[in-house]
C-alpha cells in the first residue's frame, strides 16, 4: 500500500487553554478504502522536516480545516506546514493533493486567490449529471494562477477541482471522507492519484 503524510487542522480548546493538532478518524478509513496508509504530521516544522528524512513517503495529503491566515484565519502554523509541504512535493517530484483548505493553500501558493462563497457550508452540489458531492467551506478560488488548470465547476460556478499543469500536484474542494458510505468515484480518483498523477 501507498504511504502518504496527512497534515492536520489546529484546534483550540478553550477550557484547557490548548492547541491542538486534530484529524476526523474517518480519513483512516476512507484512505484505506483507497489502498493507502495515511501518516498524520505534526504542524511541527523540525519534526516534520526529520520525519520525511526517515521514511519512504508515497505522497501528501493536505486535509481540511482552518481558513488561510491572509483570510482571517488563526492557524499560522497550519499555513507554514502546508507550505513546506507543498515545496517539498515541488523539490522531490511527489504527489501531494489537497481537499477543501488544503486545495486553498495550493490555489494561494501558486499565486491565486480566494474570494467569499455563498450556499457552500454544509451544502450539496452537482459537478456533472452524476457527480453530487458535499460542501463546507466559506472561501473558494477566486482564480487559480498561471500554473493550474480548472479541471471542475459546481453548478454555480465555484472551482471545485484543479490540477497543476506539469507537476503531480491536485486539489478538490469537497470532503470525500465525510461522505456514508463512501463515494466509489472519490475512492478511485485518490488510488489512481497516488498510484498514478493525474
Amino acid at each position: 500500500m501507498k504511504q502518504i503524510l496527512v497534515s492536520q487542522r489546529v484546534d483550540t480548546i478553550e477550557s484547557y487553554n490548548e492547541r491542538r493538532d486534530a484529524l476526523d478518524q474517518k480519513w483512516a478509513d476512507f484512505l484505506w478504502e483507497a489502498g493507502i496508509i495515511g501518516l498524520p504530521v505534526f504542524n511541527h516544522a523540525l519534526s516534520l522536516n526529520e520525519i520525511i528524512k526517515s521514511i519512504q513517503i508515497d505522497g501528501i495529503l493536505l486535509t481540511g480545516g482552518n481558513t488561510p491566515v491572509e483570510y482571517g484565519g488563526s492557524a499560522p502554523e497550519r499555513d507554514n506546514t502546508d507550505n513546506f509541504l507543498i515545496s517539498y512535493a515541488i523539490k522531490n517530484n511527489i504527489p501531494l493533493l489537497g481537499v477543501c483548505r488544503g486545495m486553498q493553500s495550493i490555489v494561494i501558493y501558486f499565486g491565486g486567490s480566494l474570494h467569499k462563497v455563498e450556499n457552500h457550508v454544509a451544502k450539496r452540489h452537482d459537478l456533472d449529471s452524476s457527480y453530487n458531492v458535499n460542501s463546507y467551506h466559506e472561501y473558494a478560488p477566486d482564480n487559480s494562477g498561471s500554473e493550474l488548470d480548472i479541471i471542475q465547476k459546481a453548478t454555480d460556478g465555484v472551482i471545485e477541482h484543479i490540477k497543476h499543469k506539469n507537476l503531480p500536484i491536485a486539489g478538490i474542494m469537497w470532503h470525500p471522507e465525510r461522505e456514508k458510505p463512501f463515494n466509489k468515484r472519490d475512492i478511485e480518483l485518490f488510488n489512481a492519484f497516488f498510484n498514478r498523477s493525474i
